[in-house]
């Protein structure tokens, strides 16, 4: 009999904790998949825990909540050979959308029980930690750093919104230099983004590269800029879906990179401010094995991706 390690959310809503439960409890032992439900407090660091659990013998662990969770079970296996299962209970779920895996606990436990498929996720390290979806410097930095949590409770995407639009203001381009394998490159920008998502890329530039969870890189984003209105004329062309501004582009990134500028710009990574600039991102490819549909992934509709951009990019994905 297998043996999986369930992390719930601690913030889960009752409801959403109790649908987890029931999927687990209709679908994992028929599977003959023995399981023990771990639900950290808040604050706590789930990384090290599921690191500190893998010596019990688990031969799964399950992520159930958001992105926010995802990402910080993976920087509890990254480099293990124990695969990961996804339940999605957050409210943009990017990486579950990014890899077709069903929205709804029954359908994601069910998939998980079903001996599914897996693809080989990529990851980035900052520091100590491990990081899925996307690292910002920037606007998007001192946006995730400057809303508070009253606001952000209050008024949800307004409260993003709101800071997004003052902080294109007040923030200037500055002088950025970026290493990318090696090579080095000057850049006056206003934002730069290191991105293992897909949907976050297309948002950011429509016709740019496809960029996948599996394909073994990461893709830096830069948007160059010659006045401070640069910036708000290309969220407008992101919104109107209009073709790519030359002055933003992308690099591949499939060793490393390292961001560095004249005085010190905040660093954000899946939502969470954790620092400034100098900061170097190693590329993990493979870097955990995670369990999916037969199907292919496939593109959100225009209305969802552009909410899931406003939410993801801006406020990132906080402990979901």
């Amino acid at each position: 009999m297998a043996k999986a390690l369930v992390i719930l959310n601690p913030s889960a809503a009752p409801e959403v904790r109790k649908s987890v439960l029931q999927a687990l409890e209709l679908h994992f032992p028929a599977a003959h998949i023995e399981y023990t439900v771990h639900e950290p407090r808040k604050g706590d660091p789930f990384g090290e825990i599921v690191r500190a659990r893998l010596s019990e013998g688990f031969d799964l662990v399950v992520a159930a909540g958001g992105d926010g969770t995802v990402s910080a079970v993976v920087d509890g296996l990254a480099g293990s050979a124990v695969p990961l299962g996804i339940i999605p209970t957050g409210t943009a779920n990017l990486v579950a959308r990014e890899l077709n895996i069903p929205l709804v606990p029954l359908e994601a436990a069910a998939l998980i029980a079903g001996a599914p498929r897996s693809r080989m996720m990529d990851a980035m390290r900052i520091g100590p930690r491990v990081y899925v979806l996307v690292a910002g410097i920037g606007i998007s930095a001192s946006v995730a750093g400057g809303t508070t949590r009253g606001n952000k409770r209050r008024f949800g995407l307004i409260a993003y919104l709101g800071a997004a639009i003052l902080k294109v203001f007040e923030f200037r381009p500055r002088h950025i230099e970026i290493t990318v394998d090696g090579v080095s490159r000057k850049h006056h920008a206003v934002e730069v983004a290191i991105l293992n998502c897909g949907i976050l890329a297309q948002m950011l530039f429509p016709k740019g590269p496809d960029i996948h969870v599996d394909d073994g890189h990461l893709d830096v984003w830069i948007l160059d800029t010659k006045t401070m209105l640069d910036y708000p004329r290309y969220l407008f062309r992101i919104a109107a879906r209009r073709p790519g501004n030359p002055r933003a582009h992308f690099l591949r990134a499939e060793r490393g990179i390292t961001v560095k500028s004249a005085s010190p710009l905040p660093v954000q990574a899946d939502g969470d401010v954790i620092g400034t600039t100098p900061v170097e991102i190693e590329v993990l490819q493979g870097a955990v094995r995670v369990f999916v549909p037969e199907k292919p992934a496939v593109e959100p509709g225009l209305r969802l991706a552009r909410e899931i951009f406003l939410m993801q990019y801006f406020s990132g994905p906080k402990r979901g």
